[in-house]
């Protein structure tokens, strides 16, 4: 687990668990540091890794309330959940409904690869459809289709920082698990209009709002059906994926 700061009072713990699968990615926790709360913005894989964030937090900033969100229902997002299961789990509706679906399914295909401890599924308790804010926290939770249909997202406007989860890649989008590009494209211009300064993904480092405006450039030529000519083979290793995806 690597730490780093973000901004006033955001702290990154990245993860490398996931590097040395098919995945190929680290994955972050998000955490903001409120007046009242500590915000956790997703929770990895389990409770174990939860409770060495809890005692960072706590050894250096004393003890708070917990709020979790989870940005969408995939389950490298939400097993850490149960750490957290007498807290408020907030979430858009559509993902606590994909984790009612699918969750327990997905711990059953994954969690001898990647867990040693029991995962109990815990399922979010607080659900918007629009969004839900904390005005006096400086923060809010909106929807952000993307990704998936269920993603969502969180700007600090104090720190002026938006974490927007699996919705952004360097210098495209990877692993797409929704066809609706219109709205994909429709989420990206959001957020160049919210013009947070710092950009905060779950797989990968932290970055500014000019990939937010590559991304849109190149889910409007899969829109267009224009040629996107890459030569970088990982990249168009994603490009590619995509495609496929798109296709069935």
């Amino acid at each position: 687990m690597e730490i780093k700061q973000v901004g006033i009072r955001g702290i990154l713990f990245t993860f490398f668990e996931l590097k040395n699968s098919k995945y190929d990615c680290v994955t972050n926790v998000y955490v903001i540091k409120g007046d009242k709360h500590f915000f956790i913005c997703d929770t990895y894989l389990g409770p174990n890794y939860m409770k060495k964030i809890k005692k960072y937090l706590e050894s250096n900033f004393g003890k708070k309330k917990y709020i979790v969100f989870n940005s969408h229902s995939h389950w490298d997002h939400i097993w850490g959940n149960s750490e957290f299961d007498d807290c408020m789990i907030i979430a858009h509706e559509k993902c606590k409904a994909l984790i009612e679906k699918n969750g327990e399914e997905e711990l059953r295909q994954n969690a001898k690869l990647f867990t040693n401890e029991n995962i109990n599924i815990v399922l979010p308790n607080i659900t918007f459809e629009k969004k839900i804010k904390f005005e006096e926290e400086g923060l809010e939770f909106f929807y952000s289709p993307g990704h998936t249909e269920d993603s969502a997202s969180c700007y600090d406007y104090i720190n002026n920082t938006l974490f927007v989860g699996d919705n952004i890649d360097n210098p495209i989008p990877s692993s797409m698990c929704w066809n609706d590009l219109k709205e994909y494209k429709n989420t990206l211009e959001q957020y160049i209009k919210i013009d947070a300064e710092i950009i905060v993904q779950s797989h990968g480092d932290i970055m500014s709002k000019d990939v937010i405006r590559k991304n849109v450039d190149y889910i409007s030529k899969l829109i267009g059906n224009e040629k996107i000519e890459i030569t970088d083979k990982e990249v168009l290793k994603k490009h590619l994926d995509n495609v496929e995806y798109l296709r069935n």
